[in-house]
Parts: C-alpha cells; sequence; structure tokens
C-alpha cells in the first residue's frame, strides 16, 4: 500500500522514494508468496503461482491515470494497493473457491473484489477476484517495515489468466476509442466463449467425478458380493428408489449409463443389466463397449447369472485385452463355478499386464493353496506382503497360509 498526498512531487522525488524501498518490497513478498504458495496446497487442487513488484514506470503510470479519472486536487491522496502483487492460477473455476476460503482462513484479508461479476453481457473483462492480504505482522517487524501494507492476491483459472494477460496488450496499453465498436464486439465473443469454455471444463470435472464414483461403488459392491459366503448367493433385494429407472427411445447414451449405473448403485440389479443391454443396442465405439460389458457382468454375477457374467467378462477381454479387472472378474466367477484351472490361467494373465494386482495375487495364491501347491502360494503371499503389507486381505491369506513369521518381520 503506497498513499501519495496531493499535490504530487516530482517524478524523480517518487521514483528515488520508490527505488529506496523496492528491495525491501522484493524480500517481504518473496517471504508471503511462500507462505501462499504453502497455504494452497490442498488436495486435488493444481495451483500456481506468480509474484511480482510494480515497476516504478507501471505505478506511476498508474497514479497519473487515477489522478486524472479521480479529479483529485491538493489535499488529496491516491493510495495504491498493488505494488506488491501474487498470482494464484488454477485449472479449474471451483478450485478458486477453495484456494480463497483458505487464505482468508490463514491470512488477514482486508478488501475482496470480484472483478467482471458486474459486466452486462454487450461489455467485455476478465473475470478475476482480488483479495487484499495484509502483510503478517512478523514480516513486517522482520524487514522493519514502519508502514501498513498489503499485497493484492490475484486468483484466476488459466483461461482468465490468458484473457488477462491478451486484454492488458490489446486494451490497457492501447486504450480503445469509443469508434472501436467492432473491436470491443470481437473481445467481447472472444472473452465469452473463453468463460464459456471455463464452465464446459467445470461441467466436465464435475461429470467426471460423478462417474469415477460410480465406477468405484459398482467395484465395491462386486467386492462385497465375493466376499459373502465365499459364493454369490442371493443377491440383496432390488431397490429402486424413484421408480423412474426406465429407457426411453430418446435418451442418449451418456443419459442411459447415467441412468444405469444409479440402478447399479441402487442394487437394482435388473434395471442396471436391461439398460446396459439397451446401451449396447446402440453399437457403442468398442473403449466403451468394453466398460459395458465389464459392467453388465457385475449384475449378471449380482442376479447368478453366472454364464451370462463370464460372456460378458470375456467380450470385454475380447475387446480390450489389456483390461487387467476383467480377467480378475472372470477368475472370479470360474472360481465360484468351482472351475479352478481357468480361474488360476485368468488371474495369472491379469498379473501378466499388472503385477501389482493385490487382489488377483491374494486369489491366486489360495487357489494354488487348494491345489496344494504351497511353493507357489507362498510366493505369492510373500510378494503380496513385499507389496501391500497394512493390506487386510493380505494379513488375513498369510495367517491362512500359516505365513504369522513373515508377517509378524514386515
Amino acid at each position: 500500500m503506497f498513499r501519495i498526498q496531493f499535490p504530487l512531487p516530482s517524478r524523480r522525488e517518487l521514483e528515488r522514494q520508490y527505488d529506496n524501498l523496492y528491495d525491501q518490497f522484493q524480500k517481504i513478498l518473496h517471504e508471503l508468496q511462500r507462505r501462499i504458495a504453502v497455504s494452497v496446497q490442498i488436495p486435488d487442487v493444481t495451483a500456481s503461482l506468480k509474484y511480482r513488484v510494480k515497476r516504478f514506470d507501471s505505478f506511476y503510470e498508474k497514479l497519473l491515470r487515477r489522478a486524472r479519472d479521480e479529479n483529485r486536487g491538493d489535499g488529496d491522496s491516491i493510495v495504491i494497493t498493488d505494488i506488491l502483487g501474487i498470482r494464484v492460477v488454477c485449472p479449474f473455476m471451483e478450485d478458486l473457491s477453495l484456494v480463497e476460503a483458505q487464505i482468508d482462513k490463514d491470512f488477514t484479508v482486508v478488501e475482496v473484489e470480484r472483478k467482471g461479476s458486474q459486466l452486462a453481457s454487450t461489455e467485455f473483462g476478465y473475470s478475476s477476484v482480488h483479495l487484499l492480504v495484509q502483510i503478517p505482522r512478523d514480516i513486517m517487524e522482520s524487514f522493519h517495515v514502519g508502514r501498513e501494507i498489503v499485497c493484492e492476491v490475484q486468483l484466476r483459472t488459466i483461461l482468465q489468466d490468458a484473457w488477462a494477460e491478451v486484454e492488458h496488450e490489446l486494451v490497457y496499453k492501447a486504450e480503445l476509442t469509443p469508434l472501436d465498436g467492432q473491436l470491443r464486439r470481437k473481445l467481447a465473443a472472444l472473452n465469452a466463449n473463453l468463460s464459456l469454455s471455463d464452465i464446459i471444463f467445470q461441467e466436465i470435472r464435475e461429470y467426471q467425478r460423478m462417474m469415477n464414483r460410480s465406477l468405484m461403488k459398482r467395484r465395491d459392491d462386486f467386492w462385497t458380493l465375493l466376499q459373502a459366503n465365499g459364493s454369490p448367493g442371493t443377491p440383496p433385494e432390488a431397490i429402486d428408489s424413484d421408480g423412474e429407472v426406465i429407457h426411453t427411445g430418446s435418451d442418449t447414451i451418456d443419459s442411459m449409463l447415467i441412468k444405469a449405473l444409479h440402478a447399479h448403485n441402487e442394487k437394482d440389479y435388473e434395471s442396471a443389466e436391461r439398460l446396459y443391454t439397451d446401451i449396447l443396442a446402440y453399437q457403442p465405439p468398442d473403449h466403451v463397449a468394453a466398460v459395458i460389458h465389464a459392467h453388465r457382468g457385475m449384475t449378471r454375477f449380482a442376479l447368478d447369472n453366472l454364464n451370462g457374467a463370464i460372456e460378458d467378462f470375456s467380450r470385454t477381454i475380447a475387446i480390450s485385452p489389456q483390461t487387467t479387472r476383467a480377467y480378475y472378474y472372470r477368475a472370479v466367477v470360474m472360481r465360484v463355478l468351482g472351475k479352478n484351472d481357468e480361474a488360476l490361467a485368468d488371474l495369472s494373465r491379469c498379473l501378466e499386464f499388472d503385477p501389482y494386482n493385490i487382489d488377483s495375487r491374494v486369489a491366486r495364491a489360495r487357489i494354488y493353496r487348494d491345489k496344494h501347491e504351497p511353493d507357489s502360494a507362498h510366493a505369492d503371499c510373500r510378494m503380496a506382503l513385499k507389496l501391500d503389507p497394512d493390506n487386510t486381505l493380505v494379513q488375513e491369506l498369510c495367517r491362512e497360509l500359516g505365513e504369522e513369521k513373515i508377517l509378524h518381520d514386515e
């Protein structure tokens, strides 16, 4: 924060005062950005920081512009708050609120400005959140600062930052005149496209998260069935929470998949299987079909349709031969059917592609045990223990094989 009293001193005098403080400003800013960088290390947020002390020429240009625009006279003063500047740039819009909340928690924020929030649809300008952060007292004391200082912290997405950089060159420096209507309209269109892109990126991220959560729940439910008395048994009672999981001809593959995953989540396996079948009828691309077959195979397993489950897992493997989970799922079904040799082949194939697959390593060790091949069973057990000694399944396997000593050593 730099307060200038009117009448303005000469440029040379101002520059002398500014230069005397410049090194001090740099040291203060370096320490503050280091602390902010630590503060914004938030899970799932990738934030990058830029920082700078405003050069005197830029400072003086802003001072004169403010003096003209605000019609200041003798006895008035102007406060420049962005001499110290930090920019936090994040990929997604939601990251900005998380970063803002964290900075507000860890530092004293004296002012918040949300640039672009008041622009009309026909206006252009970048969106950005500007925080005025008070320099912590211990930093002030370390560098013997005798005046109140704040730092402007700007929060932007990558696209907002790109727009701001270009706008600064094309608009801020060039100062478009009222006659430049066509250029203004073009800039407004560009800004709108970037803003829309930010929104779409955020929607894609949220969709991916929802899909990942659904996929993980499918796998967890499948594993729960496997653990139930060592066989699929009778599937849990189907639950249809809204009574509206119905396929209509107007559904897209995406919307049908969401409905199928929802039904699968609710353990309404019959509806889920029907929806997966409807999706496959659309002949989706191979990479999509491979996933759908794997999920339909899980629902068929839950419905005790073991041959149908094998058919689906086999289809996934035929389309995508390195889909390790499909080998594992098919091996589990083979094991339930008592086909240990086929299950062993699938688990070994899975481990060829992914030697670190704990589930397959444990399952293969148990088959080796049942086939009275203790050396192979113990080898798999030791490898699983080496990879993940805290895994409860691995620890249980060690006890089953009488490996308490090696378990204790680990």
